[in-house]
């Protein structure tokens, strides 16, 4: 049926089924996206971990041993599942044992953003890495992050670090010098236990609410 000119607007029914169209078209476009986004933080995640890990090994050369605090890094355990929940918090344990472990692998140990200045006395072992993207905190005008408050995953998290595996192997190790027999306890005497005999590091890759398989680690 051919329209006449005076009848060639398009009708509701047709209006309503392009919008319909459009929303689906739209809604598809923005899941497509939303999955490209998380896989491509996913890989960074993976590829930042390794980065920091060789700092750290590389701060372990120097100062025979891991950035390690009884009172930070020691007491995180990776295995608590409410260690994910407090990732949000800025001044949560997640966040606090990552801004230790920002200002022992830059040298930065004012935590004032600004690595090699007159206050500062660690060497920086990661010097390519310290960009904004990698800093949570306040950025000022200039995108300059200050004071750090931990180093940011793709997700805008603080990665986590925990040296509870080392605390329960350096314990083990103490007992067997003046017991040979002495058990290896699951936990120390912090009362945590974390995954790895050297430290444990990981993103939580978004996720808050403990699924620590969904977790970006290195164990």
């Amino acid at each position: 049926m051919i329209r006449s000119p005076r009848n060639a607007a398009f009708t509701l029914v047709e209006m309503i089924t392009v919008i319909a169209i459009i929303a689906i078209l739209a809604g598809l476009i923005l899941a497509v996206n939303t999955v490209a986004q998380k896989k491509a933080g996913l890989s960074r995640a993976e590829t930042e971990i390794k980065e920091i890990s060789v700092a750290i090994e590389n701060y372990k050369t120097d100062n025979g041993g891991y950035p390690q605090d009884p009172n930070l890094t020691d007491t995180l355990d990776p295995r608590n599942a409410s260690v994910a929940t407090s990732v949000t918090n800025p001044q949560g344990a997640v966040a606090q044992s990552s801004r230790f472990l920002y200002e022992q692998l830059s040298g930065d140990t004012d935590g004032d953003g600004t690595i090699g200045n007159g206050s500062d006395t660690g060497k920086n072992y990661a010097p390519d890495f310290w960009k904004p993207t990698h800093l949570g905190g306040t950025k000022n005008g200039s995108g300059k992050v200050a004071p750090v408050l931990y180093i940011m995953d793709p997700f805008g998290n603080p990665y986590g670090y925990s040296t509870a595996g080392l605390l329960v192997e350096q314990e083990f190790r103490a007992a067997l010098s003046t017991n040979p027999n002495a058990p290896r306890n699951v936990q120390n005497s912090k009362g945590t236990q974390g995954y790895n005999p050297t430290f444990d590091l990981w993103s939580c890759a978004g996720d808050t609410a403990g699924l620590s398989a969904k977790w970006i680690k290195n164990w």
